[in-house]
């Protein structure tokens, strides 16, 4: 019996999936399955039992009946899968008994294999066969009007069937289970969605489609960017001459710095009593933290939208305050420069404000408590317990939360565009119009200023990262 359970206890990863595997399988034969439509309603959910032990399906239609008879078919389905299902079951479970020889260990899991797949076999052709074309003919119906149909838990059982016999697959050919492995789907969608674009719009910035066919190396992009085109704009108030797009990345700069910083002075005093507060009640604090997540569930433009009702000229804001007799004319909240500017930055700073709170709490929740006594018991006081022992030590979750509000905030270009009606323009936009348009030479200047934002993006996270290393061994001192 010891050396069963020290045979079971070693037993690699890839087997103990197997094992799962053979008891869905045999589980299901017990789950609902299959759902029969009638007239395009769904009639009964069934199970291979149910089906076995209840099989006849009658009910009345507008022009007759629909009488159904599965017993059949079901006896030699059942028959066949819990077959199938123990077989794999007992092979899958008794897999370190089979032999301590590796040959033996691989013929048995080419065997889990097999009635794997098998067991898939036969789930298909039992959803494609279960209403046969006699049964139609007989209810004088089409195949659009009586069909099957599997449920949620058959859709599970396919994918459950087909991951086992992949760690089948695995344990058949002998190679050795590396936790590493788990990482290559991860690794996939990284190159294919992450670096084959970047790859893409680094190829797209210097070359362009030739008129021959082929792509020719050109610098036509860039010299939209940096023509000598300038516009007069306004910033704070101030009337500036720039070049045009220099302009338009000072805006998206001074939206992304301003929304980081209200998210920083906001996000941290309310990360910090969040975490206070779930130390003080010995509690997670996840339904306060749930209170500041919750809104990023609603659609961003919704929110915006809601924000632009307040501020309106004849919104919300304007009614209560105009109703109260407070004023006689409505401020032009998003018509004014200045207080457009300053509604944008809110908007903005409610919208990313949770990326910066939960980075926070998550270091804050985890800082034991004894630090902070011990620094009072050494003489500090409450402002220099934060100053000195608490921020040094959270500096890796507020550099975090920097990096998750001020990378989106630049490029972000529905808030800005939403509230001042397309006038603001922000680098994000500026973006998305020279991609649409369909000059090759726009479209490539669009790639060009994607990359330069890369490159902008790529410098600050090391600077911030080279931060982060420091904050991360740096000491306390009191």
């Amino acid at each position: 019996m010891a050396e069963l359970k020290a045979r079971y206890k070693m037993m690699p990863p890839f087997a103990m999936v197997m094992i799962i595997t053979a008891l869905y399988s045999f589980a299901s034969i017990f789950i609902p399955m299959f759902e029969v439509y009638v007239q395009y309603v769904p009639n009964r959910c069934y199970s291979l039992l149910t089906m076995l032990i209840s099989p006849r399906i009658y009910t009345r239609i507008r022009d007759g009946a629909v009488d159904l008879n599965f017993q059949s078919f079901a006896v030699w389905v059942f028959i066949i899968t819990i077959v199938i299902a123990v077989a794999a079951l007992t092979l899958a479970v008794s897999y370190p008994l089979y032999s301590d020889r590796k040959i033996m260990r691989r013929i048995g899991c080419i065997a889990v294999l097999v009635l794997f797949i098998l067991r898939i076999v036969i789930h298909v052709l039992t959803v494609s066969k279960m209403i046969s074309q006699e049964m139609i003919e007989e209810n004088n119906l089409t195949p659009q009007r009586l069909y099957v149909l599997q449920t949620i838990a058959g859709n599970i059982l396919v994918i459950v069937m087909f991951i086992g016999a992949c760690f089948c697959l695995y344990g058949a050919i002998g190679l050795k289970m590396n936790y590493k492995i788990f990482s290559y789907p991860y690794i996939v969608w990284i190159v294919l969605f992450t670096i084959l674009p970047l790859v893409l719009i680094f190829f797209r910035a210097f070359f362009k489609k030739a008129a021959g066919g082929g792509y020719e190396f050109t610098t036509a992009g860039f010299e939209v960017l940096f023509e000598n085109k300038v516009v007069t704009t306004s910033f704070y108030g101030f009337q500036v001459t720039i070049q045009e797009y220099l302009s338009i990345f000072l805006r998206s700069l001074d939206y992304a710095v301003w929304t980081t910083i209200g998210c920083l002075l906001i996000g941290y005093p309310v990360a910090y009593i969040l975490a206070s507060s779930a130390k003080r009640m010995r509690k997670s604090g996840t339904r306060l933290l749930m209170l500041f997540v919750l809104p990023m569930w609603m659609n961003t433009m919704l929110r915006t939208y809601a924000w632009r009702a307040i501020f309106t000229e004849k919104g919300v804001f304007n009614t209560l305050l105009m109703n109260w007799g407070l004023l006689d004319d409505p401020i032009l909240f998003l018509k004014n420069e200045i207080l457009a500017d300053i509604v944008t930055k809110l908007v903005m700073t409610n919208d990313f404000l949770p990326f910066m709170i939960l980075p926070i709490y998550s270091v804050l929740i985890k800082l034991d408590i004894s630090l902070s006594e011990a620094a009072l018991d050494l003489g500090a006081n409450r402002f220099q317990t934060f100053t000195k022992v608490i921020f040094p030590l959270s500096l890796p979750g507020v550099i975090s939360g920097i990096q998750m509000v001020f990378m989106p905030a630049l490029t972000f270009y529905m808030i800005p565009d939403i509230l001042s009606e397309g006038y603001k323009t922000t680098i994000g936009n500026t973006v998305q119009n020279f991609i649409l348009n369909e000059s090759s030479t726009y479209n490539q200047a669009g790639n060009v200023l994607s990359l330069l934002l890369l490159i902008f993006v790529l410098i600050t996270m090391g600077i911030l990262r080279g931060q982060d290393k420091e904050a991360g061994s740096g000491g306390m001192v009191i």
